[in-house]
């Protein structure tokens, strides 16, 4: 018997158990697991120190190992299952159906599957869902896995990557997706055919990653320090110290080593019990000052200072990561940003001077630590540069309206375009590299963002013809030379309008200089979507992993401006 043959034949099982459920044999509780099983986007789950099953109650039914011979009439018939032992009352009647043609004993034998133990929780009855675990669990799995909706392990545990791999399923079936196996949907996997691609990706829809933010970042910092794999501070900023002690959690407990925190990973953190020896690095310890240095009471350092006394205040900052990059010795705008981050977490004041109550704090043992920069000095970054201090300057940038692309820390033709972008606005000299003026402005106050830049700009000419060739064909051909407009949606619940060839208004114009910034596209925005626009359309999707169709749908519009995990997607 193949593979394929093996999990119809046990899934055909699970529904002969299902259907003496439903059909009122007995139900058996429900089985959860520690902790909060919401995994969506709205409410992350709090994380439990460690998770222990309970054990089936006594009195719950236990299905016996036995073999009763089937004696009925001609008419059919009933049988009583013996009482089990320790149980309250009998398993009840099954009817068997009549048998055509007989006459007494049918020669039929039932086997009930064996029983288990109070140690082990009981085989489900009733639908599958969140919590339930055991063969069945397992079987569902694999079939899931076969059709390309799960991708996590078949380990008999039903948890919140395989509700997600259900509900995948459910929706692509036409079911209900609630994330519940019953009858029906049972029927229909068992029935369904494995296709040539996977029906989900790999990465779940909700995932915290480096740059995030906030208290489900918080909550998965606390988790990785209670498993000793992290030593950073509980913060809420996904830094790179977060990003190194996810890596080191996953490769530990075998899953994929990303960095993101996504739903298998999310299963792992819960499940995973503390142990005694630390499993972190001392890669980021909290620093120490070596020596405090002499500063007086009359001590204030502020924007336009130099000396010593900056430098040795820059070091501190960025040792704390509230910089990034080398000491200057120079106090400019972008140290000012770092010393009002490090007043923010630490005073009651923020105003960016170096006084004597901020500089005591600074250089204490009780300074605390952060994992996103608020500036960076004392480097020229141009393409082909990498590293954290290039994520921050293309964070910065985001901030601004600048860049579009991914914060992945290289310094590639999107990212230079962007740093040209913002030298023009900001009265600098494009020439895509930044150094310490760019850097500079970059953190400054009165720095012009990339919305200011437009609307002080001079209105781009319009050209004076419209196309005469034949407009590409949409799914419903359009008349000869003939263009179709398409203005921005006024819903704020829809985001994105789909575009393609033979479009031409504001929303194709944004998406050629979005596709420009980042290096796709060399013709001029002019807002028509011709074969310019449709090939460089078509070179970000291959880029990026998506279908190369030249049209540009809520997927290539989404990558195209906010990189793979937009923030609060």
């Amino acid at each position: 018997m193949n593979n394929r043959r093996m999990v119809k034949w046990l899934l055909a099982a699970m529904l002969v158990v299902l259907s003496l459920t439903l059909t009122g044999c007995y139900e058996t509780p429900d089985i959860q697991t520690g902790g909060n099983a919401n995994n969506g986007i709205g409410a992350f789950p709090t994380f439990a120190a460690a998770t222990t099953r309970p054990p089936v109650p006594t009195n719950a039914p236990v299905t016996p190992n036995i073999n009763v011979p089937v004696n009925t009439p001609s008419g059919g018939g009933m049988v009583v299952l013996p009482t089990q032992s320790g149980n309250t009352g009998n398993w009840g009647p099954v009817v068997l159906p009549t048998i055509p043609g007989s006459t007494g004993n049918t020669g039929a034998t039932i086997t009930m599957p064996p029983a288990t133990s109070s140690a082990t929780p009981a085989a489900v009855s009733g639908p599958l869902k969140l919590g339930s675990q055991g063969e069945l669990v397992r079987e569902m799995q694999r079939q899931l896995k076969n059709l390309g909706f799960y991708t996590g392990q078949a380990d008999g545990d039903f948890g919140p990557a395989t509700e997600e791999a259900l509900k995948a399923f459910q929706k692509q079936y036409g079911l209900a997706v609630d994330g519940v196996a019953g009858t029906e949907t049972l029927t229909k996997l068992a029935g369904a055919k494995a296709t040539m691609k996977p029906a989900v990706t790999a990465t779940p829809a909700a995932s915290l990653k480096l740059g995030s933010t906030g208290e489900n970042v918080r909550t998965v910092q606390r988790r990785l320090k209670d498993l000793k794999f992290y030593n950073g501070s509980v913060d809420g900023d996904f830094g790179e110290g977060t990003e190194e002690a996810v890596k080191r959690f996953q490769k530990q407990y075998g899953l994929d080593v990303d960095g993101k925190v996504g739903a298998a990973t999310l299963e792992a953190l819960r499940n995973a019990r503390a142990t005694a020896k630390p499993a972190y690095l001392p890669v980021t310890p909290t620093p120490r000052p070596t020596a405090t240095p002499a500063f007086s009471q009359n001590t204030y350092l502020r924007n336009g200072n130099s000396g010593s006394d900056v430098r040795k205040m820059q070091e501190r900052l960025i040792s704390l990561g509230y910089l990034s990059g080398e000491p200057t010795g120079r106090f400019d705008d972008a140290t000012e940003a770092g010393v009002i981050a490090f007043q923010r977490r630490h005073t009651d004041y923020a105003d960016g001077v170096a006084g004597p109550d901020t500089l005591k704090k600074l250089y204490s043992s009780s300074a605390r630590s952060t994992s996103s920069a608020a500036a960076v000095i004392g480097v020229s970054l141009k393409a082909g540069s990498e590293g954290t201090v290039v994520r921050n300057v293309q964070t910065r940038l985001k901030s601004l309206g600048y860049y579009k692309g991914s914060v992945d820390g290289s310094y590639g033709t999107g990212t230079e375009e962007a740093v040209k972008a913002f030298q023009k606005a900001n009265g600098l000299k494009a020439d895509g590299k930044a150094g310490a003026d760019t850097l500079n402005k970059l953190y400054s106050d009165n720095v012009k963002t990339a919305a200011q830049a437009r609307a002080t700009a001079t209105p781009k000419p319009r050209p004076t013809a419209r196309p005469t060739a034949t407009p590409y064909r949409t799914a419903t051909p359009l008349p000869a030379g003939t263009w179709v407009k398409v203005t921005p949606n006024p819903s704020e619940d829809i985001i994105y309008v789909t575009l393609r060839p033979g479009y031409y208004g504001t929303p194709v114009e944004k998406m050629q200089e979005a596709l420009k910034e980042q290096g796709y596209y060399s013709g001029v925005t002019d807002g028509y979507y011709g074969t310019g626009t449709e090939a460089a359309v078509k070179k970000f999707q291959t880029r990026h992993g998506l279908s190369a169709d030249g049209v540009a749908g809520p997927a290539t519009l989404r990558y195209l401006y906010y990189g793979a995990f937009p923030d609060g997607a």
